[in-house]
């Protein structure tokens, strides 16, 4: 995995956790590769040659000795930011620190290197950065005084583990780059098809009588100036024709011959059904997300794709037995696939957020009570923290 930023730096497939668990995970715990001990390396008079590894200071820190010279190392983390915190000694005694130079350089896996100058502060020297997780690396440390130069090294791994390529094919390990991207955040609505009432006539009759004939059923397809009806006025006791006013389909019919209907009387609704509305429902949580012209796919859940289409509208009031509000999209519907009344969802896009880093959702594990992410170098995997911010469905 190349690195992408200091914090996060790659993605491994979610099969590498229960390998790691499997070994045993915790910020303890040090795995086959590497040293848990420091050594010194060897080198000029003022180094020590590898040895069995240094006591403990009275810091707790990794305690490095050369001739009478003593460098004591440790991670601090009560109450601030993990730093290094280094004491010096001189035969045993306590040493002004002011007097030595201290770096260190931290190399990590994927290549990362981390080089770490000291300053004095009230009888130690302190890091000039923050020792960020994991605390996982091969560590050199470099001290100088008016008289010598001294040089240890020595490796902490944490939460590391190294696979043979067999074990990485039968566990279909897939190691990506993280990378940038955008996350697109949605919200999923549910709601229905209805006529588009902006295509759609209610007819009632002109005068009051008795119903004649009817010529057009449920559902049937009419054009405009077709035949509904035939009515016998009360007033004049003539027949008079009703027609349809636009061309589209019945969607009502609420009249039968040999009824006396009113002029109050819806008897015929004609619907053009080549576009129809989606009416949505959004409860309380999501008002404030959404606005006119955001996109929004509406799924009939009928095994097709689903269809593309924005927010036309958003009803001002809500309504005070659901307590939810409308939210409406109009989708074409030539091939008459949408039918008023039937149930849909919806995913509607709120959010778009550019990210520099990116990871799948199935990258991230949990270790330690800490959201990570595997990094990889060849076939060494290494859990890094991260800190989560904007999803969506995948990443």
């Amino acid at each position: 995995m190349k690195r992408t930023n200091r914090r996060l730096i790659g993605v491994a497939g979610g099969a590498c956790l229960a390998l790691w668990i499997g070994i045993g995970c915790n910020s303890e715990q040090k795995s086959e590769v590497g040293r848990d001990e420091p050594e010194h390396e060897a080198g000029n008079d003022s180094e020590h040659a590898a040895g069995e590894g240094p006591e403990r200071g009275p810091n707790g820190g990794w305690l490095f000795e050369s001739g009478d010279f003593e460098l004591e190392l440790t991670i601090f983390e009560t109450g601030v930011p993990p730093e290094f915190r280094a004491y010096v000694f001189q035969g045993g005694k306590p040493r002004d620190p002011a007097v030595v130079t201290l770096e260190v350089q931290l190399k990590r896996l994927a290549g990362r290197v981390d080089r770490i100058a000291f300053t004095s502060r009230d009888g130690y020297l302190v890091g000039d950065r923050e020792v960020y997780e994991p605390h996982s690396f091969d560590v050199e440390v470099v001290a100088r005084d008016a008289a010598s130069e001294h040089r240890f090294s020595f490796s902490s791994y944490e939460n590391r583990v190294v696979l043979s390529p067999e074990q990485i094919s039968a566990a279909g390990i897939v190691v990506e780059t993280a990378g940038p991207l955008t996350v697109r955040e949605y919200r999923v609505l549910s709601g229905r098809v209805v006529a588009n009432e902006d295509s759609l006539a209610h007819m009632s009759p002109r005068f009051p009588g008795i119903v004649a004939s009817v010529h057009k059923r449920l559902g049937e397809t009419v054009a405009k100036g077709d035949l509904l009806a035939v009515i016998e006025s009360n007033e004049s006791l003539h027949p008079y024709e009703m027609r349809s006013q636009l061309a589209g389909r019945v969607l009502e019919r609420n009249v039968a011959p040999g009824e006396f209907i009113t002029t109050d009387r819806t008897i015929f609704s004609i619907g053009d059904l080549s576009t129809v509305w989606v009416d949505l429902d959004v409860y309380r949580r999501d008002f404030g997300r959404l606005a006119r012209g955001q996109r929004v796919w509406i799924d009939a859940e009928d095994g097709a794709a689903p269809t593309e289409s924005t927010l036309s509208y958003l009803a001002p009031i809500g309504s005070v037995v659901t307590q939810t509000m409308l939210a409406r999209a109009v989708i074409a519907n030539a091939d008459g696939r949408w039918r008023p009344g039937q149930f849909v969802s919806a995913k509607v896009l709120v959010a778009e957020v550019p990210a520099a880093v990116v990871v799948r959702q199935e990258a991230i594990q949990r270790v330690a009570d800490s959201d990570v992410v595997f990094i990889a170098e060849g076939n060494v995997f290494e859990a890094q923290p991260i800190e989560l911010g904007a999803r969506d469905d995948q990443n």
